[in-house]
């Protein structure tokens, strides 16, 4: 009798809606401190999410898609009864999470270093934009003017 071990085939990595892997989110997450986020997966669809407490008192501990939005996209997932936040970076380099308040939202993306997420929500998803975490800034030449 020819008990010929069959390989199994592999599964490819579960994608969140922008795309990312848990092992891109990880990269993401330097290390973890008490304000940061952590990359996990969802119980229930095993979607790559960053969880994370929102505010540094009374906060809720929460779960978001690292997708990032523009303000129509922000406001599909508003209508959606999809919370906002801001991840922004800490001098640790771990991002944390902040609650979007209406005055905020009110204002705009403004052009600070943060990414406008939703909350997690299993198999729905949003437009993106590019992240504003990860991409670097242009570095400045000291040539002379041009006049």
């Amino acid at each position: 009798m020819n008990l010929a071990r069959t390989s199994t085939p592999r599964r490819a990595p579960v994608k969140d809606p922008a795309g990312h892997t848990l092992a891109t989110l990880k990269t993401l997450v330097k290390r973890a401190t008490t304000r940061g986020v952590t990359a996990n997966r969802c119980r229930r669809c095993h979607a790559p999410i960053l969880t994370g407490v929102d505010a540094d008192e009374c906060g809720w501990h929460r779960a978001v898609d690292w997708t990032p939005l523009d303000q129509n996209g922000e406001l599909l997932a508003l209508l959606a009864g999809r919370p906002t936040f801001t991840i922004t970076l800490q001098p640790a380099g771990n991002p944390k999470l902040t609650k979007r308040t209406a005055i905020a939202i009110k204002r705009g993306p403004g052009v600070a270093l943060h990414d406008i997420v939703p909350e997690h929500r299993c198999h729905a998803t949003l437009p993106t934009t590019p992240s504003q975490l990860t991409t670097k800034p242009a570095t400045r030449r000291n040539d002379p003017p041009p006049f």
